[in-house]
């Protein structure tokens, strides 16, 4: 069947939309991505959808925002249906603006009703939820896509997206899908767009050539519970821009010191607390295979730190495996749309600590 998947991330660049052609369900399921387009968010959108983010935002604007951002994502899914003509489903994650996971909490809007309606065809959204009813923190929800298109028999690899958050899912060779584990790491890209931002005027850094140009602070080399507790717990855990938004970057941004430096130690940040976490809980050695996915995948510097932290570690990009890193998150939520309507449970308790699987998701008819 026909899918189109819609994400927008905590990054918050834009929407992801991905034509896919998705067969089968479970270990059998098999999906291509036929055509992808990123559709940026206008400044001054992006700065209401930080707003709302931030929580500075009243329930009328957020309200309001939610029905502009329907529109937008229906867009979206629209010029894909215009260039290749009708879908049979499509799956839209929304964007999210509060994921309060101890408290049972998560809101991602970009209403999906007026999706089916601009489109005609039946929408899933809402996934996070129903992982949090059942008492798991509602993320990460990528590893079931991880494990039914990444696993290998052969090969423990790591496959980690490196967003505005970054996230890991653990794959064991030959595991079952009961055996894999995932959580995230801490910041990905959010700290380092912020401080580029204010510090260069630039919305991010490019390939990591102004870190390049910098050397982190010594004593970052110490507690990482330090700069935030977020790094001291034990998965399963799930970040956002509750911990690591505006404030966590301002902490550095607003310091008088060489910017080229601040950039780097933000940029050390992430591939040190993404390599710590790996050693710690993901038991990953010499001879593991490292997939990198995400806007964090490009950058040059993040990946050489990421090197230098994992002696032996093969490194590599999903493109190197079939998968198109820009894409994937896109497909990602395609594929757990598909799952739904076959009444697949894709929550994985062991990932997200939750009570028990579910299935995912709620279904808006035409």
């Amino acid at each position: 069947m026909k899918v189109i998947g819609l994400m927008s991330g905590t990054s918050l660049d834009g929407i992801d939309a991905a034509l896919c052609e998705i067969s089968g369900s479970g270990p059998s399921l098999s999906a291509k991505v036929l055509d992808f387009v990123c559709t940026p968010y206008e400044p001054e959108l992006r700065g209401r959808i930080l707003r709302a983010c931030s929580g500075d935002a009243q329930v009328a604007e957020i309200a309001l925002l939610n029905v502009e951002l329907g529109e937008v994502f229906a867009a979206a899914a629209q010029n894909l249906i215009k260039k290749h003509g009708p879908v049979d489903l499509i799956g839209s994650h929304g964007q999210t603006i509060c994921h309060l996971p101890a408290s049972c909490a998560t809101l991602q809007i970009g209403e999906a009703a007026i999706i089916a309606a601009r489109t005609g065809t039946i929408v899933v959204c809402d996934f996070r939820p129903r992982d949090l009813a059942e008492g798991g923190q509602g993320a990460p929800l990528v590893p079931y896509v991880d494990f039914t298109l990444l696993r290998s028999e052969t090969k423990n690899r790591v496959i980690c997206n490196i967003g505005g958050i970054a996230n890991c899912t653990i794959l064991p060779a030959n595991c079952t899908l009961d055996e894999v584990r995932a959580w995230d790491t801490g910041p990905g890209n959010m700290v380092i767009d912020a401080c580029a931002q204010e510090l260069f005027g630039v919305p991010f850094d490019k390939n990591g050539e102004l870190a390049a140009q910098g050397n982190p602070a010594s004593w970052f080399y110490g507690d990482m519970g330090r700069l935030h507790p977020f790094f001291n717990r034990q998965p399963p855990k799930s970040a956002g821009r509750e911990e690591f938004g505006a404030a966590f970057a301002a902490g550095f941004h607003r310091e008088n010191r060489d910017p080229h430096d601040i950039l780097a130690e933000v940029t050390w940040i992430t591939a040190h607390s993404i390599a710590n976490s790996l050693r710690d809980h993901g038991g990953i050695s010499e001879g593991w295979q490292l997939i990198l996915g995400g806007g964090g995948a490009r950058n040059s510097t993040l990946v050489k730190m990421l090197s230098e932290e994992l002696p032996g570690v093969e490194i590599l990009r999903h493109e190197d495996v079939g998968i198109d890193s820009d894409a994937k998150e896109a497909l990602a939520f395609a594929i757990l749309a598909v799952e739904t309507m076959n009444g697949v449970a894709t929550s994985v308790p062991g990932v997200t600590g939750a009570r028990k699987s579910a299935v995912l998701g709620k279904i808006v008819p035409v």
